[in-house]
């Protein structure tokens, strides 16, 4: 992680979260239809995680793009919280420290060492 990055999500400014939100909810979306949600079960974000999992479930019939942004619309709280309890900083100009893949793939990595 970037030692310049040291913001939470939730010290960005409005616009700097959505765009947050927007960016994770693609990434969790892709996870999400893969079955393969299990590392951030590792943090304490279960009850965000069926918030934001139920209601995907519902759109199972939206397209793709319909799905993530009624899935944004719904659950913009929980993804907020979600993020702001795994160990994500951001920049000032909102980019996060690591990408969502690199993120994963760092906690993945630190699993199978374990």
């Amino acid at each position: 992680m970037n030692d310049d990055a040291q913001l939470s999500i939730t010290q960005l400014n409005d616009s700097l979260q959505r765009k947050a939100v927007e960016d994770f909810a693609k990434f969790y979306q892709r996870l999400f239809d893969a079955n393969n949600l299990e590392i951030m079960s590792d943090f304490e974000v279960v009850n965000f995680m069926t918030d934001i999992n139920e209601h995907l479930n519902l759109g199972h019939y939206m397209t793709k793009d319909q799905r993530l942004a009624d899935s944004i619309n719904f659950s913009y709280a929980d993804y907020l919280a979600l993020i702001d309890n795994l160990d994500q900083k951001y920049f000032e100009s909102g980019n996060p420290a690591l990408s969502w893949n690199d993120w994963y793939d760092r906690h993945f990595t630190a699993i199978a060492n374990s």
